[in-house]
C-alpha cells in the first residue's frame, strides 16, 4: 500500500508538529521552506523531506503537485493572490487545509483584533461571526493581515474542493518563531522569584502547536469544506497562562517563584501576551477531532522546550537563537 503523500507549504514553523506527527502516521511528508537549514535535525529519521521553496513560486508548487496529492497544508496562504493557487491545487488534492487566524473576525462594532479600539466580544466566537472586508490592504501591515485572511478564505469558499479553514488564536509551542513566552522564561532563568504580569486577568483561547496538529490530521482522515477554529480548552487568563509557564520551569534552583498581576503601570511587568480577550467557540472542533489538547499541558511543554532552547550570550545573558523572535 502506497503511504498517503502529503504536502506542507511552509512547515518548519508553527506547522513543524504536525509534519511530524502525520510522518509518524505513516505518511510521506513534503515539507516546503525558504530556509531549509532550520528543519529540526530528527526530521531525516521520520523521512520527511525538506525542499527549499517559496510560497510564491507557484510554477515551482504545481510540479510538487503534479497529478495529485492526498493532501496539502498551507501555512502560509496570506493573500487572496496565494488563495487561488490553493483553490486549484485543492482540486487535485485529496484534503487542503488553509491556517487562517481569529484575527479575521469582527465584532458589532466593526472592530477587530488590530484595531487601534479593542474589539468586545458578547462570549465565545463561533465561526459564524462576520469577519473583515478586503480592500486591496497589503497583508504585511496592522490592517491587512487578517482582511487578506478573511479575503483568501472567501477565494477558497468559491473556487476550492474539500477545504478546511483552520482559524487559530495566539500560537505557542516547539519550533514557533515567535516566542511570546521568553520573557517570562528569561526572567526566571535570570534569577527573578516574583513576576508581576499585564492584563492579568483578560481570558482568551490559546492555540497549541499541538491542537493545530490534531486538526491537521482529523481534516485529512474527513476531507470536507469546513472553518474551524482551532485552541486548547479551557480558555484561560493572562495570570494562568504565566504560572503555569513558571510553575513548569521550576526545579531544585528556581522553585517558589510568585507570578502576580501587575499594578497599574508598574515598571518591569511582563506583558500578557497570551489571553487576548477573546475566547473562541470550539464546539466545531470538539466535532471534528473530540477533546482538544490542555493548556495545563501545551503550556508546561512550550516552557520546557523555550528553556531548552535558551543560550548564554557572550555577555553572559540569556538569548534565543537567530531564528526566534522573542519580543
Amino acid at each position: 500500500m502506497t503511504s498517503p503523500a502529503c504536502l506542507i507549504l511552509g512547515g518548519t514553523g508553527t506547522l513543524a508538529a504536525a509534519a511530524e506527527d502525520l510522518a509518524r502516521s505513516g505518511a510521506d511528508v513534503t515539507v516546503t521552506c525558504r530556509r531549509p537549514e532550520l528543519a529540526p535535525p530528527h526530521w531525516c529519521a521520520l523521512g520527511i523531506r525538506v525542499l527549499t521553496l517559496d510560497r510564491d513560486d507557484a510554477r515551482g508548487i504545481d510540479a510538487l503537485v503534479g497529478d495529485g496529492v492526498d493532501g496539502i497544508v498551507d501555512g502560509q496562504c496570506f493573500t487572496p493572490s496565494h488563495a487561488a493557487d490553493l483553490a486549484r491545487w485543492s482540486h487535485a488534492s485529496g484534503s487542503t487545509i488553509m491556517l487562517s487566524s481569529r484575527a479575521v473576525y469582527v465584532d458589532a462594532a466593526g472592530r477587530h483584533a488590530n484595531s487601534e479600539e479593542a474589539p468586545r466580544w458578547p462570549g465565545p466566537t463561533p465561526e459564524t461571526t462576520a469577519t473583515m472586508e478586503h480592500h486591496g490592504e497589503p497583508y504585511a501591515s496592522r490592517l491587512g493581515y487578517g482582511a487578506n485572511k478573511a479575503e483568501a478564505e472567501r477565494v477558497l469558499a468559491a473556487h476550492g474542493e474539500r477545504v478546511s479553514v483552520l482559524r487559530a488564536a495566539r500560537v505557542h509551542g516547539p519550533s514557533t518563531r515567535r516566542v511570546r513566552e521568553w520573557p517570562l522564561v528569561r526572567s526566571v532563568l535570570e534569577g527573578a522569584r516574583e513576576l508581576a504580569v499585564e492584563r492579568a486577568d483578560d481570558l482568551g483561547t490559546l492555540t497549541s502547536t499541538a491542537s493545530l496538529s490534531q486538526a491537521v490530521a482529523a481534516c485529512m482522515r474527513r476531507p470536507s469544506d469546513r472553518v474551524v477554529n482551532v485552541g486548547d480548552a479551557p480558555a484561560v487568563t493572562n495570570l494562568q497562562a504565566a504560572r503555569i509557564l513558571a510553575g513548569a520551569l521550576e526545579d531544585g534552583s528556581t522553585s517558589g517563584v510568585e507570578v502576580r498581576p501587575a499594578a497599574h503601570g508598574e515598571a518591569g511587568a511582563l506583558p500578557g501576551a497570551w489571553a487576548t480577550g477573546q475566547e473562541l467557540d470550539l464546539g466545531a472542533l470538539r466535532a471534528l477531532v473530540g477533546t482538544p489538547p490542555e493548556p495545563t499541558a501545551t503550556l508546561t511543554r512550550t516552557a520546557r522546550w523555550v528553556r531548552s532552547i535558551a543560550r548564554r550570550g557572550t555577555d553572559g545573558t540569556w538569548e534565543l537563537p537567530a531564528q526566534f523572535d522573542g519580543d
